[in-house]
């Protein structure tokens, strides 16, 4: 899944470096899958309802079927090879969620004589393993009604540790490094030392009065700011590392940069490691890393690719 500018980590580099590893491409809408179209030859599903088969069809994008409308406008506008359908078995957002409906698609599948791609669907909380196997029994329930024998595909995190047959597996979060304690996060978030300033005893530092200096300290003021996804609501809770040390960020973050209070072994234009691992600021933010990492996809700065490994 490469969708939301590849989680925030940069979508032209993601689809360069995994061009020739996936079977597919994964996006939420057809504005998206467009761009990725750019890069790659390789075979983009559009995993939301469609609203413009046609522009699918030009840009020859798979199509993601729920109902008798899906199926009709991809055979209008020459999709008939493109279709996967989609089956709910519990997250109530999209597919197909119930065994008349799944007849009648059944039925068109077979009158139009039209091979699916996969069928497929996403289980919504594969943490939880009572609820998760009855999501895949409905599943099943589902899938016996459709006659033809395409490929499964599944998603969700921790599906592959579940002894579940299918052929697919659509990762999500889990290619960015997260959702197993064995994988490592891929995105690390890096800038440098603007400038450093000295700020005397009862003076603030940044906007408002969230920081008054208790005693003369120096601070560096490093170039990234919400504006670039660093949310506001980490001011004065995260620490950055420079030069091998860790320093605690303070004041409000601005649109454009944060203050860090530093000691003399730091100088302008030392690299200061903002964040490697999005966990830690989720936590402080009681959210979870998909909206950590998504928010990055601002980022004003450039994206290098160190290790293609």
């Amino acid at each position: 899944m490469v969708k939301a500018d590849a989680y925030g980590h940069g979508l032209e580099q993601i689809i360069k470096l995994l061009d020739d590893r996936v079977f597919y491409f994964g996006v939420a809408h057809v504005e998206e899958a467009v761009l990725v179209r750019k890069w790659t030859q390789a075979p983009i599903l559009v995993c939301s309802k469609v609203d413009d088969f046609k522009k699918c069809a030009r840009h020859n994008l798979d199509v993601m079927v729920e109902d008798e409308r899906d199926v009709r406008l991809c055979l209008k506008y020459g999709l008939k090879d493109n279709m996967h359908l989609k089956i709910n078995c519990g997250m109530n957002r999209f597919g197909v969620n119930s065994v008349l409906s799944a007849k009648v698609l059944n039925d068109i599948l077979e009158e139009e004589r039209i091979n699916l791609k996969t069928i497929y669907t996403h289980f919504p909380c594969t943490e939880n393993k009572k609820l998760t196997w009855k999501n895949y029994y409905d599943f099943q329930k589902l899938r016996a009604e459709i006659t033809q024998n395409a490929p499964i595909c599944f998603g969700g995190s921790y599906i592959v540790d579940y002894p579940f047959d299918f052929d697919i597996v659509r990762v999500g979060l889990g290619l960015y490094g997260y959702g197993n304690k064995n994988l490592k996060p891929v995105m690390k978030i890096c800038s440098f030392i603007e400038k450093i300033a000295f700020v005397k005893k009862g003076q603030f530092v940044g906007y408002g009065t969230k920081f008054k200096a208790k005693k003369d300290i120096l601070v560096a003021i490093v170039p990234v700011g919400y504006g670039d996804g660093l949310r506001r609501g980490l001011s004065g809770k995260f620490s950055v590392k420079i030069n091998g040390k860790s320093y605690r960020a303070i004041g409000n973050i601005c649109m454009d940069a944060f203050f860090v209070q530093v000691d003399k072994s730091v100088k302008t234009g030392d690299v200061a490691i903002v964040m490697d691992d999005a966990d830690g600021f989720a936590e402080k933010l009681q959210t979870i890393p998909y909206e950590i990492l998504t928010g990055f996809s601002s980022f004003r700065g450039k994206t290098f690719i160190v290790d293609k490994k």
